[in-house]
């Protein structure tokens, strides 16, 4: 069977790794640093039930996100574009975020009509900021592709910066964090037009909208279809994560949850940092695979899992040492609980250390091993935190996230080796199997 060709972006020679890592970091790092920035703002200027809240719509409205996203931005970063075009995944990255939204919606005035005011607004503002988010997110996956994770930083650090003075601003002024979220939001809105769009202009990828009108819906559905398998293990490994905050939350109520949700945001940031590696790395891995360059491709592996490895053991030593002026210092004294934020950075670590796994089985396009390893990871979520949690509150949720951590470490190994031979036994052909069965 004939194969289209690869569509290769005619762009100058390939930037350093090194340039593009730096830049990711920067991004990555200083988004990090908003979020963390907010969660600081209501822990110090509003009361713990409030970060409590924040926690839990967090927990619910991030996974339904990670679904309606479908991994457009990793997997358009490693499609060769044979099949599917930018705007059909521009249009599906629009209706997955409205259907997102609209579920969210659903979720605040059902499951949660019981929970009181502020849950149910947060849930609902939430979603509208990850709404933004998820539009830009697409956005930084066509910078990647063109490898310009400088276009990525830049894109950060606008969104970042406006939607942290947006939501400071409104939270001081009104102490209030449905306000403040629906501030974050408007925000967002408006960093996607100043900035992400001109960056779209600059590579020549913007797509207009009478091309989005003009996507054939049955080629969405296929797309939508392949990417079905990304989606769900997005659903599930975002889900395993959330998971022990919704028990706490029926066991223990919002209190707890603030506590364990301010403490776990340490997950949020590594996790920031591991991405920063597929980002950086996940195009050049894809070249790799597919014109065959083993040698290249093993020393890259080898590069990402010692570096993922040298952070991990950073910051479990840090967590330990320094752990308690750490919190004191970042959300008060009331958060100060050095054990349990060692255990979090634990689970956090192990997480970190399947990244570079997950983002090589990406590359090589085996979508569905996704589905696998994060349906792994939530079973030992669901299991652990029913387990642990009623008999031992925040401390259960503490170990539950780290038995939910080394599961998804422990099936992306065995994807690994089991999807290896296929990977560097003969990557091109392979490939080329694969994109002519889609």
């Amino acid at each position: 069977m004939k194969v289209a060709k690869p569509k290769i972006d005619p762009k100058p020679p390939l930037p350093r790794l090194r340039s593009n890592l730096f830049f990711a970091l920067v991004g990555r790092g200083y988004l990090a640093l908003t979020q963390l920035g907010m969660i600081m703002v209501t822990a110090h200027l509003g009361q713990i039930e409030e970060v409590g809240a924040l926690a839990l719509a967090t927990a619910v409205v991030t996974p339904l996100f990670f679904l309606a996203s479908l991994g457009m931005r990793e997997v358009h970063t490693v499609d060769d574009l044979t099949h599917y075009s930018r705007a059909d995944y521009v249009a599906l990255r629009f209706v997955g975020g409205i259907l997102a939204l609209a579920l969210t919606v659903l979720l605040a005035f059902t499951v949660f009509a019981q929970a009181g005011g502020i849950v149910q607004n947060s849930l609902v503002l939430l979603a509208l900021v990850r709404f933004f988010g998820t539009q830009s997110d697409l956005n930084h996956g066509m910078f990647q592709r063109a490898e310009r994770l400088d276009f990525v930083a830049w894109s950060i650090l606008v969104r970042g910066s406006a939607g942290f003075l947006a939501f400071a601003v409104a939270f001081w002024f009104w102490r209030n964090l449905p306000i403040a979220l629906c501030f974050q939001a408007v925000a967002w809105a408006l960093a996607y037009r100043v900035a992400d769009l001109r960056l779209l202009e600059r590579l020549g990828q913007r797509v207009a909208w009478a091309d989005l009108w003009n996507t054939d819906h049955r080629k969405l559905l296929r797309l939508a279809w392949w990417l079905l398998p990304v989606g769900v293990a997005l659903l599930l490994s975002r889900g395993a994560i959330s998971v022990p905050s919704i028990v706490l939350e029926r066991s223990a109520g919002l209190a707890a949850i603030g506590l364990f949700g301010a403490l776990v945001y340490v997950h949020t940031a590594l996790n920031m940092v591991a991405n920063t590696l597929g980002s950086a790395t996940s195009a050049r891995l894809r070249l790799y695979i597919r014109d065959g360059q083993h040698e290249n491709l093993r020393r890259l592996m080898r590069w990402m899992i010692g570096g993922a490895l040298a952070l991990a053991l950073t910051a479990v030593g840090v967590a330990w040492v320094f752990g308690d002026p750490i919190l004191t210092l970042v959300f008060g004294q009331e958060y100060a609980a050095r054990e349990l934020f060692t255990v979090i950075v634990m689970g956090s670590s192990l997480t970190l250390l399947a990244t570079p796994m997950i983002t090589l089985l990406t590359a090589a396009q085996v979508l569905w091993i996704r589905f696998a390893i994060a349906s792994v990871a939530f079973g030992a979520s669901v299991g652990a935190s029913f387990l642990l949690i009623p008999a031992y509150g925040v401390m259960g949720a503490g170990w539950a996230f780290v038995l939910t951590c080394g599961a998804q470490l422990g099936a992306a190994c065995v994807a690994t080796l089991w999807c290896k031979s296929r990977i560097v036994g003969n990557s091109l052909a392979w490939s080329n199997t694969y994109e002519a069965q889609r």
